[in-house]
């Protein structure tokens, strides 16, 4: 027992040096994690038991299934919207088709260069993720978009995974559709299977279990480990077993408060498996395959996100929310090791496969890292190199030639209902969006609109500004309303023009860059709560009237 608390205290130990080097650094804390694991296997490896880091990495990676599986109710595909299903399975088919030549062409057998095009088609949700509220832009429509699409991916992951465990059970069953019938049997037994925990043992226990937080954190454990184990005991994948158990409690009422109770947990057995990842790669071996993964890295890096931006191109999106969104999916996932890990232990594809899919996921984490944090200035650089190929900004606009009072840019949530008001005072104004799916429901509804990015001179340029008394922008990004005050300021606009901030240091950038007025929808929102409960107090009945109103207006937002 010593010896085990002396092996766990050394890898966290190494695992938070490695953690504090890649903050400082501006890294994703995976990378450091997997850095440590390579440097305990090159010092360290006498003093840590393989064994222990294999079963806690086993642990992390079924927790970490679990909870894909808590994320996946059948709600989510309506909120996903069409383009990033479309953008989602296209980046799929085109990255496994073209990343399968590429492996063949490297010298893979057929097997092997399946398995790693597939793996590396998926992109990490966790790190996109995380980088996308760093730079608080999960709200915007490239940041809803990526999210949207690497939900899709984590979808396939899974179909992925299930099919691996099924077929890998009835490997010797002889024929291939002797095979595929026992996989349609299997498949079915599972959905029945899942049907009727879902529907009549799960949701008893789960509402007895949730009058104790204690108890619906065991139970939920508990049913993740049990459907685990017994797929396990069964022959098939035990990581199949702990998603089935996540998407068996997705559709609880409880689902956050598990989620929220589980995260910690996983993520400390989510560090030893990175590390464990790091303590296979042998760097004697790195010899052997580093073309291949300076070969994918290279692949992943460009040609991910070009196909990305091809796909959002032919669905009428602008070239920046395109080329923003692309950079999101230049790095392959934990899912990618995942699978090769299962592949490897099946005995479909060797272990040094494994080491290079860890490899290929260190230099593309840290280099998409990089280039998502400071895209803005790598769209600079690379929009000459765009334009030739987005051609929206050069295309005769409709409404160029007429006058308008009022310029509204932005028409999503709030640039919505501000539109609503426009037009039953009859006001002469026009709108201006980049999400081609407003624009082609505006023109339907015969509104003046135009598609474009708010911070595109050569857009903006093609605007009637200068005729504008009013210009109301609703896009809360610091970057995009300062260039449009900075045209406006150039142009010699006397245009009142009204923006949205979300911090207080964003608002005073835009009023010093001379807008009229800065909305700030927290204040706003912490003033209005304010003057309600001095309003109505403690009286229900008054609450009530004014939840009545509010229903009413939630049904057309």
């Amino acid at each position: 027992m010593p010896e085990i608390f002396l092996e766990i205290s050394l890898v966290l130990g190494l695992a938070v040096l490695a953690g504090f080097l890649m903050r400082f650094f501006c890294q994703p804390l995976i990378v450091g994690y997997i850095l440590s694991g390579v440097l305990i296997s090159f010092i360290l490896s006498n003093y840590v038991d393989f064994e222990l880091l294999k079963s806690f990495s086993e642990i992390g990676v079924v927790l970490l299934l679990f909870m894909v599986g808590l994320g996946l109710n059948p709600g989510l595909v309506k909120e996903m919207g069409k383009v990033s299903i479309l953008t989602g399975v296209g980046q799929i088919f085109f990255t496994t088709i073209l990343g399968y030549f590429l492996a063949l062409a490297l010298g893979m057998n057929s097997l092997t260069a399946f398995y790693v095009a597939v793996a590396f088609t998926f992109s990490s949700t966790v790190i996109v993720v995380r980088l996308l509220h760093e730079r608080g832009d999960t709200e915007t429509l490239y940041g809803r978009i990526s999210i949207g699409f690497l939900l899709v991916q984590d979808f396939f992951a899974m179909v992925f995974l299930i099919i691996i465990s099924a077929f890998s059970k009835f490997s010797g069953a002889g024929a291939f559709w002797n095979s595929f019938n026992l996989f349609v049997l299997y498949l079915s037994l599972i959905t029945l299977f899942s049907f009727l925990l879902m529907e009549y043992v799960i949701p008893k226990v789960d509402k007895v279990a949730a009058k104790n937080n204690e108890l619906l954190f065991l139970f939920s454990l508990a049913v993740c480990f049990i459907i685990a184990s017994i797929f396990r005991l069964a022959g098939f994948s035990m990581e199949m077993g702990a998603l089935l158990a996540g998407v068996l409690l997705a559709s609880s009422p409880y689902q956050r408060e598990i989620a929220s109770r589980i995260k910690p947990l996983r993520d400390f057995f989510l560090v030893i498996f990175f590390v464990f990842l790091g303590f296979n790669i042998n760097l004697k071996s790195i010899s052997l395959y580093w073309k291949e993964a300076l070969a994918f890295s290279a692949f992943i890096l460009i040609i991910n996100p070009l196909i990305v931006w091809v796909l959002m191109k032919f669905l009428g999106y602008s070239k920046k929310t395109s080329f923003f969104a692309g950079l999101t999916v230049a790095q392959i996932s934990e899912f990618s090791i995942i699978l090769l890990i299962m592949g490897a232990s099946l005995g479909h594809i060797s272990n040094e496969i494994v080491g290079l899919g860890t490899l290929v996921g260190l230099i593309t984490i840290a280099v998409s890292s990089y280039a998502i944090s400071f895209a803005d200035n790598i769209y600079k650089k690379v929009k000459p190199i765009l334009e030739i190929f987005w051609l929206e900004d050069n295309l005769e606009l409709n409404n160029s030639e007429k006058k308008f009072d009022i310029i509204l840019f932005g028409c999503d949530r709030l640039g919505g209902d501000i539109m609503e008001k426009l037009k039953k005072s009859r006001a002469n104004f026009l709108v201006t969006e980049n999400n081609p799916e407003i624009v082609k429901n505006l023109e339907k509804k015969k509104i003046n609109v135009e598609f474009g990015d708010a911070d595109d001179w050569s857009f903006l340029e093609s605007l009637p500004l200068n005729y504008a008394k009013l210009i109301i922008s609703t896009i809360p990004d610091k970057d995009i309303n300062l260039v449009l005050l900075r045209y406006l300021k150039k142009i010699k606009s006397k245009s009142a023009v009204v923006c949205v901030a979300n911090f207080s240091e964003h608002a005073k950038s835009i009023y010093k860059e001379g807008a009229a007025y800065v909305v700030m929808p927290h204040l706003l929102g912490r003033k209005y709560i304010a003057d309600l409960v001095t309003r109505f107090g403690s009286d229900k009945k008054k609450y009530a009237s004014e939840k009545k109103k509010h229903l009413h207006e939630l049904k057309f937002v």
